[in-house]
């Protein structure tokens, strides 16, 4: 596998984070959409003619786009207001032969003031909200006693279109492409390492030591003095770290890890833990020196290893460039470490 390959396959998986971000907005904008398809497969044929009676005995449903003829009563209409100013007007529409009520919503206010008139109204019909179905829910002894019926579950939106089928469609399959393409990026690995040789370093070369990087399986450290595990493991994806040698040469990794909750910035809790893996050199299979690959190659090494119940885990530890990495690598092997050679071109490995 080369190093091209292996780098686009570090980048792509390097956006996963904005791949689940994306995927948020995406279910958001699922329903919205998805209800704007479903009110145009509902209207293909455009608008119905109906009549009140039909809309007050739920013979109509709603998402609909309907055209309805009656007296608007605008006198007796309901408003909806906004820091006291009024943003909408809800009138009844009354059929006098048959003796019903719907209520139509409109946002042109100025009705309000103008005398009763007969009227048809296109629309489409639509669920009350709570506040609507209350205030006709209290007016409904009054409505029943004038002789009327209504139903206080369904209004008619006046001057609202269904939406386009075509334009719809298109959304929707926008949607599902965006989508595809997050499940892609989610099934790419996270961290990709490939091979790569260790490179000299010219004598007389000053070391800066950078920061120090690891990703793998840490367990937690319950006390630092006398050395005591606790059960929590936990996994680590880039985390600064330090590394050093036990008494038994024993490599270590450790993490300090710093917890901040924040409340409308304000800081509510701070929790801080060690984590740490501690690898003996019989329990190594490989160390092999080589690269992450994503946007910015790193150097690295893997150490693939079996841990307290024989499972085999990986560790890969990233360093801020090539001398520090053929440090590391140089004190492995004074450690009597076995280091692969990191012979590329060779088949890379990839590990999520």
């Amino acid at each position: 596998m080369n190093e091209s390959l292996l780098r686009w396959k570090g980048r792509i998986g390097a956006l996963k984070p904005l791949a689940f971000l994306v995927a948020i907005f995406l279910v958001i904008f699922l329903f919205p959409v998805g209800h704007n398809l479903l009110t145009a497969v509902k209207n293909t044929s455009g608008v119905q003619t109906v009549s009140i009676v039909q809309l007050v005995k739920d013979k109509v449903g709603t998402n609909k786009y309907v055209s309805v003829t009656g007296t608007a009563s605008y006198k007796l209409a309901y408003t909806e207001t906004n820091d006291g100013s009024t943003t909408a007007v809800i009138y009844p529409l009354i059929d006098g032969n048959d003796n019903v009520i719907v209520f139509v919503r409109t946002t042109h206010t100025e009705v309000q003031y103008e005398s009763d008139a007969h009227v048809t109204v296109t629309g489409m019909t639509t669920s009350s909200s709570t506040e609507l179905t209350n205030a006709i829910a209290q007016d409904l002894a009054n409505i029943n006693s004038a002789g009327f019926q209504t139903s206080k579950d369904i209004y008619i939106e006046e001057g609202q279109k269904p939406a386009n089928l075509l334009i719809s469609l298109v959304e929707i399959a926008a949607l599902g492409f965006i989508g595809l393409l997050c499940i892609i990026i989610f099934l790419f690995p996270a961290t990709v390492f490939g091979p790569f040789p260790v490179q000299p370093v010219a004598p007389g070369t000053e070391i800066k030591k950078g920061l120090t990087k690891a990703t793998g399986t840490f367990q937690q450290v319950k006390k630092m003095q006398p050395l005591e595990f606790g059960t929590s493991k936990r996994k680590f994806q880039s985390a600064n770290a330090n590394l050093f040698f036990a008494e038994d040469n024993s490599l270590g990794v450790y993490i300090h890890f710093v917890f901040t909750q924040r409340v409308y910035g304000i800081q509510v809790r701070k929790q801080e833990t060690d984590w740490m893996v501690l690898v003996k050199p019989t329990q190594v299979i490989a160390i092999e020196p080589g690269k992450l690959y994503a946007f910015r190659d790193t150097w690295a090494i893997s150490v693939q290893y079996k841990d307290s119940n024989n499972k085999t885990q990986l560790l890969i530890i990233s360093f801020d460039n090539a001398a520090s990495q053929a440090n590391f690598v140089a004190f492995l092997r004074q450690k009597s470490y076995a280091i692969s050679s990191g012979q590329y071109p060779v088949s890379g490995s990839v590990w999520s």
